[in-house]
């Protein structure tokens, strides 16, 4: 095999030192932490910024489409990632699914409170009203 000539492997080297590091992706992060160990922030990236929000400051986290919306207090941040990936890296007892769309964390939790016939609402601390599927229902009263 021949090797590639000098001018080519400067523009290799030159390319590989310029382009930014990829960040692993969120299944290979969840991997490479120890079996029952959790989340304790979640690291946003918007632009040139980068956003540490620990997990005690989530409100909730709504999908949206390809990425999730994780909302602390008035700040909404998107993350590209899975409302399914993130709900895997969370502990399971602060955080539930209640909706296909929402992960709560409990913590948030003021009371359910009846919308309809079958339907129920979760309401926050803050008076925001997510809601919550039969499943998720079923889900919140095994944890509460």
């Amino acid at each position: 095999m021949s090797r590639p000539s000098p001018e080519i492997e400067a523009k290799a080297r030159q390319r590989l030192a310029t382009s930014p590091p990829t960040a692993p992706s969120p299944q290979v992060a969840a991997d490479a932490r120890p079996p029952g160990t959790w989340l304790s922030r979640i690291v946003i990236r918007d632009g040139a910024q980068v956003h540490v929000v620990p997990i005690d400051k989530v409100d909730y986290v709504e999908a949206q489409d390809d990425y999730v919306s994780v909302r602390s207090g008035s700040r909404e941040l998107l993350k590209e990632q899975a409302l399914g990936d993130l709900e895997q890296q969370l502990d399971p007892r602060r955080f539930v699914r209640i909706h296909r769309s929402y992960l709560l964390n409990l913590d948030r939790l003021d009371r359910l409170e009846l919308a309809a016939k079958d339907t129920r609402v979760a309401v926050l601390r803050d008076g925001r009203q997510l809601p919550v599927s039969r499943a998720g229902y079923t889900r919140l009263r095994e944890l509460l």
